[in-house]
């Protein structure tokens, strides 16, 4: 899921700190350089100057560095060799390889003017927002250094798209457990294996839509089908890397249900994602054609609302971010930074998020003024 905070919303909410309480307090360190960085993160060459930067900052993070390790576990436990493979590779290397299909400007330009007359997109809708840039090895960013959504979202910091993604790999795994307790006698009747490996895929292609810009906010992202452009590209993705019908739709519930009366949104975003995938939605098993237009092929299994339970992370993240972020403002220019400086402070944003997460800054400021600042003024988590 992908919900963002308004500029509005958060010039409305006020915070005090009283600057007796915070005065005198260390100043958070700078990002590590790249021979500093935590030995299992290790900042790629290639990438553009911002993206970089924001690298280098999760990979100094303990926070981001556990988090990282801790997803590798999870899709390693993955029983599936082929899903497994396939899952540990796109995490390691989170190359857009549906970019490939569409090598020229003109192909890129066609699959844009194709997408906007099925309704999918805005008829003036950038072609770069469905085929963003990427570096010279052929990814944005790695996996553990992407934010988690928008400018103005929820996991909005380098490494908040690893947190979102194993909190939401780890729900499912107990949803699928919980359901096969309560109404399968314990057999192991709800697969685990995507349950995981959906949780994990299902937003990668963030990687690739919010890249971070020189003043520290995002690219904007392009909706596709009415939802956040990311969402449609993972599941394209999912399925130029050969992954069935089944897993993609699974993948392609996260953002709703197929039940409630929801069950159109996923059928659009199947006949989106295989567009983009340059497959036809009913031969690979998506959709089928009904006399009103189109309806998924199959009764959509219980993975895939256990996919959309699981990623339900942003509901605490999102509320976290709007209470978190006039306080970091408010208290910016007693760790040395300019607050009137916006690229000054959105970067010194994105390093304490970085460090903390916006959830346990949170969690601190539930306990007090004094300490959420000495949360920030921890050099570690």
């Amino acid at each position: 899921m992908c919900v963002s905070l308004t500029r509005a919303a958060l010039l409305s909410r006020t915070a005090f700190l009283g600057a007796a309480s915070i005065a005198g307090l260390p100043l958070l360190p700078e990002a590590a350089d790249a021979h500093e960085t935590v030995a299992s993160l290790r900042v790629p060459g290639g990438l553009s100057a911002p993206n970089t930067r924001a690298a280098r900052i999760a990979a100094s993070s303990p926070f981001i560095a556990r988090l990282y390790a801790d997803i590798r576990a999870l899709a390693a436990s993955i029983g599936d060799q082929a899903l497994r493979e396939n899952v540990t590779a796109l995490l390691e290397h989170p190359e857009p390889t549906y970019m490939r299909r569409y090598p020229s400007a003109q192909s890129r330009a066609e699959l844009r003017d194709a997408l906007a007359r099925a309704g999918f997109i805005a008829a003036d809708a950038p072609v770069d927002g469905i085929f963003p840039p990427v570096g010279a090895h052929g990814i944005a960013q790695p996996f553990w250094s992407a934010p988690g959504s928008d400018t103005n979202g929820h996991h909005s910091y380098p490494g908040g798209l690893c947190a979102h993604e194993l909190f939401n790999a780890r729900m499912g795994e107990q949803f699928a457990r919980t359901y096969d307790v309560q109404y399968f006698g314990g057999r192991p009747e709800v697969d685990r294996d995507l349950a995981i490996g959906a949780a994990l895929y299902h937003d990668i292609m963030k990687t690739v839509v919010f890249q971070y810009r020189d003043d520290g906010t995002f690219l904007d992202e392009l909706p596709i089908g009415a939802t956040g452009g990311h969402h449609c590209l993972s599941g394209a993705e999912a399925i130029v890397r050969g992954l069935d019908a089944r897993f993609v739709t699974v993948l392609l519930s996260a953002h709703a249900a197929p039940s409630l009366g929801d069950q159109a949104k996923v059928v659009t975003w199947c006949r989106a994602a295989a567009m983009i995938a340059g497959v036809d939605p009913v031969e690979y098993g998506l959709v089928k054609r009904t006399v009103d237009g189109y309806a998924l092929a199959a009764y959509a299994p219980i993975e895939a609302f256990v996919n959309h339970l699981s990623d339900h992370d942003y509901v605490l993240a999102i509320h976290a971010t709007h209470e978190v972020r006039p306080h970091l403002a408010r208290v910016a220019s007693h760790f040395g930074v300019d607050a009137a400086n916006e690229t000054a402070l959105n970067w010194w944003r994105l390093r304490v998020c970085s460090e903390r997460s916006e959830i346990a800054l949170y969690h601190a400021l539930t306990r007090g003024n004094d300490a959420f600042v000495a949360a920030i003024s921890r050099s570690s988590v």
